[in-house]
């Protein structure tokens, strides 16, 4: 890390967490790029030419990982109108990809294998790329939506599904949905799902013919650790609950990431 850095930039969304714990760590100057852009410094307030007597201001333009380089070489292009006012210098945290040490000035982690693996960060595990997503599986109530009221008050229940209170919604297409709903409740679940802008390639649901089967033998974790085995393309269940991710990946032996305690099962 250059120690004549003078201010740390950091790339939305992502970015901005890595250059504000750098920042911190190193008492620097911060701000996130559409700021620089404008000529402000957060916490600063204000417009101002960054200028300095000795020489030219440095900045370290930060984003959390880079991949092919395609996102860094946009921010590139937003800065090249003010590129030559400044020494600025690009890096990231995480080197990802096979030549993302070239797309970069500075990197503190080289993280490239050549098996295509899934790799995931904690910060925005659930708002990933569509080369992720798709190869996933997701719970719904609890995670897309805030846990409906008890199914056994039915009036209650039924109000309440077609408008749940969202939580995390995908940008990206969602590879199945796979919820312990009844599939008398199909309809709405997918107009929920429209009305939320949400792409994805199947919704599995609990079949109604074998309600009472669902209430004395089967469980959610079951369930869908029994969906999750059989789609061989599926490579992580993003699951809501504790107890049934520890037991889909106990059923599977395939990743499972809770959004309740935010752990990996793998």
């Amino acid at each position: 890390m250059p120690a004549d850095v003078d201010l740390i930039v950091g790339v939305p969304r992502s970015g901005m967490i890595a250059a504000l714990l750098v920042a911190e760590f190193l008492n620097k100057r911060c701000a996130s790029l559409d700021e620089f852009l404008d000529g402000r410094i957060m916490s600063c307030g204000c417009r101002r030419r960054l200028i300095r007597n000795d020489r030219q201001y440095k900045v370290l333009v930060l984003d959390d990982t880079v991949f092919n380089g395609t996102a860094m070489g946009k921010v590139r292009e937003r800065l090249a109108p003010i590129a030559s006012q400044y020494h600025i210098i690009y890096g990231c945290i995480y080197a990802e990809g096979r030549d993302a040490k070239e797309k970069v000035d500075l990197f503190f982690e080289d993280i490239y294998k050549p098996e295509d693996n899934l790799c995931f960060y904690e910060w925005n595990i659930l708002h990933h790329y569509n080369r992720t997503t798709k190869v996933s599986m997701w719970d719904i109530d609890g995670l897309l939506s805030k846990d409906p009221p008890d199914e056994r008050d039915k009036a209650a229940y039924e109000a309440y599904i077609p408008n749940a209170l969202p939580m995390i919604i995908p940008t990206t297409f969602v590879g199945a949905f796979v919820t312990y709903r009844l599939e008398k409740y199909r309809a709405v679940t997918e107009a929920w799902l429209q009305k939320h802008d949400i792409r994805y390639g199947q919704l599995v649901m609990f079949p109604s013919q074998d309600y009472d089967e669902r209430n004395s033998t089967q469980s959610p974790a079951r369930f869908k650790a029994r969906q999750y085995a059989a789609a061989t393309w599926a490579q992580i269940f993003f699951e809501s609950e504790q107890h049934q991710a520890e037991r889909i990946h106990q059923l599977t032996g395939k990743p499972v990431f809770c959004y309740e305690n935010g752990k990996m099962y793998l």
